[in-house]
C-alpha cells in the first residue's frame, strides 16, 4: 500500500527472482515508490518474510523528498561498515551468538536511536564473513538441511536483516558492494539482493562481472556518488579477483565521477576500499596507508585529483575508525577520508599514536589530521545548516571523546 497525500493505492510487488537456496525457496519481489510518497505498508500477510520493518509492515521513507518537508536533504546519516560475524575457513571463529563477541545487533539498536534516529543509513560494505558452518550453525545459515553454501539468502538474513532489524525499521538504506560481496565470495547475494539493480547473471561462472559502473544516488540535494570497489586491495596479489587491468578500470571510473556525476551542492564518494587510510606504521615511524591502487587511479585521471566539489569519501575495509585529513597547505586538494568498518567483524589492532604521525606521509602528501578508534561502533553525520558535524559512538550509543568534529573546507580542525 502506497501513500501520497491523503490517496492510498493498493500495488502489486513484481517477483524478481526465485530460488531454491533458503531454507527451501527464496522469492524476491520488488516494488518502486515515487518520491512523492508520505507512506509505504508491505502486507504482512501475504509477503511471509522472515523480517519486515515493522509488525505491520510499515516502511521508512525518505523524509526530504515528501511534500512541504522542512529539509531538503538527510540530516542525521549513520554509517556502518564491515558487520558480518567472522567465521575463518581456520583458526578463532568469532561467537556468533555472544553480543560481547560480535556486537552488531547492539550496535544497530544504538545507531536506531543514538543521538537522534537518523533518516538515513549508509552500509560501507562487508555483510556475510562465513567461510564455513561454524560449530553451533543457525537455522537459516549451515545448519543441518539447509544450502551447504554460506553464500546464501538464509546467511544475510542471518548477518544482517535479523540484527539490523530495528535499524532498517528506522530509515532508508544505501549499501555499498565490499571485498566480501566478489563473484568468489557473496557476489551472487549482493547483486540479488543488496545491489541496487538486481541482477541474476552478473556473477556467470563463465564471464563473472565483477565490476558496477558508478552510480549518482541523489539524497535531496546531498549528492551519494557509489563506487564499486569491492575489487581494489591493499595485498600484492589480491584474494578475489585475479582479472581485469583493474587500475586503469578504476581511473576510468573516477573520471567518470570526476566528469559526469559530481553536481553542485554536498557530495559524498562512497567507496568500500579507502583510497588512504593509515593501517599501520613503519619500524622507522612513518605511517603504513592503503590503497595504493586507488591513489594510483585518481592520479591516473584526467584531473588528477578528486573533484573539489567532493567533501568527503566514505569507506570500510579496515576494521577500525578512522578520519584523517590533509595539510592544508598541500598542493594537491584531497578531501577528508572516513572509515567505519568497525560495526561487528573482528577489529584490527591499532599498533601506532595518531598524534606521532601527523607530517607523515600518506601517498605523497603530508597528514594534517588523523583520528583512529579501535572500538565497536558507528558514525554519524549531522546536517548543521552551515556544515557537517561528524562523531563517533560506541556500541552503546555513547559517543567517544575527541570524535567530535565540524567540517571546514577540507579538514575537519578542533575535533572534541
Amino acid at each position: 500500500m502506497v501513500t501520497t497525500g491523503t490517496q492510498s493505492v493498493r500495488h502489486q510487488m513484481v517477483q524478481e527472482s526465485t530460488v531454491a537456496l533458503y531454507p527451501t525457496t527464496a522469492t524476491l519481489c520488488t516494488r518502486r515508490i515515487a518520491a512523492d510518497a508520505t507512506a509505504a505498508r508491505i502486507d504482512a500477510t501475504t509477503s511471509p518474510v522472515p523480517v519486515r520493518p515493522s509488525a505491520n509492515g510499515d516502511v521508512p521513507l525518505p523524509n526530504w523528498t515528501q511534500p512541504g518537508s522542512a529539509t531538503r536533504q538527510p540530516q542525521n546519516i549513520a554509517l556502518i561498515g564491515d558487520t558480518g560475524c567472522r567465521i575463518p575457513a581456520t583458526g578463532t571463529a568469532q561467537d556468533c551468538a555472544q553480543p560481547q563477541d560480535w556486537p552488531f545487533r547492539r550496535v544497530a539498536n544504538s545507531a536506531a536511536t543514538d543521538p537522534v534516529p537518523p533518516n538515513l543509513v549508509v552500509h560501507l560494505g562487508d555483510y556475510i564473513y562465513r567461510s564455513r558452518p561454524g560449530p553451533n550453525p543457525p537455522p537459516l545459515c549451515g545448519a543441518t538441511g539447509i544450502s551447504p553454501s554460506l553464500h546464501t539468502w538464509g546467511c544475510l538474513v542471518t548477518d544482517f536483516f535479523q540484527p539490523a532489524s530495528r535499524l532498517l525499521a528506522q530509515a532508508p538504506f544505501v549499501f555499498v558492494r565490499g571485498n566480501h560481496e566478489t563473484c568468489r565470495r557473496s557476489g551472487e547475494v549482493w547483486f540479488r539482493y543488496l545491489a541496487s539493480t538486481p541482477s541474476l547473471t552478473a556473477c556467470n561462472a563463465q564471464s563473472p562481472e565483477d565490476f558496477s559502473p558508478p552510480e549518482r544516488i541523489d539524497a535531496g540535494t546531498l549528492g551519494l556518488l557509489l563506487m564499486d570497489t569491492s575489487c581494489a586491495s591493499d595485498d600484492a596479489t589480491p584474494p578475489t579477483c585475479a582479472h581485469a587491468p583493474r587500475e586503469a578500470r578504476y581511473t576510468a571510473q573516477f573520471n567518470q565521477i570526476n566528469n559526469s556525476l559530481v553536481q553542485a551542492g554536498d557530495d559524498f564518494l562512497l567507496s568500500h576500499a579507502p583510497i588512504w587510510a593509515v593501517r599501520g606504521v613503519t619500524p622507522a615511524g612513518n605511517p603504513v596507508w592503503v590503497d595504493e591502487l586507488l591513489s594510483g587511479a585518481v592520479a591516473g585521471t584526467s584531473l588528477g585529483i578528486l573533484d573539489r566539489r567532493i567533501n568527503l569519501v566514505l569507506s570500510g575495509h579496515i576494521h577500525l575508525y578512522q578520519l584523517l585529513t590533509f595539510d592544508a597547505s598541500a598542493q594537491f586538494h584531497r578531501p577528508p577520508q572516513v572509515v567505519v568498518g568497525s560495526s561487528g567483524t573482528e577489529l584490527d589492532q591499532q599498533t601506532w599514536q595518531d598524534g606521532a604521525l601527523i607530517g607523515g606521509l600518506v601517498d605523497g602528501v603530508p597528514i594534517g589530521e588523523l583520528i583512529t578508534v579501535d572500538r565497536y561502533g558507528y558514525g554519524v553525520l549531522r546536517d548543521t545548516g552551515s556544515t557537517w558535524n561528524l562523531r563517533y559512538f560506541d556500541r552503546f550509543g555513547t559517543r567517544v571523546p575527541g570524535t567530535n568534529c565540524n567540517l571546514a573546507g577540507a579538514r575537519f580542525p578542533n575535533c572534541v
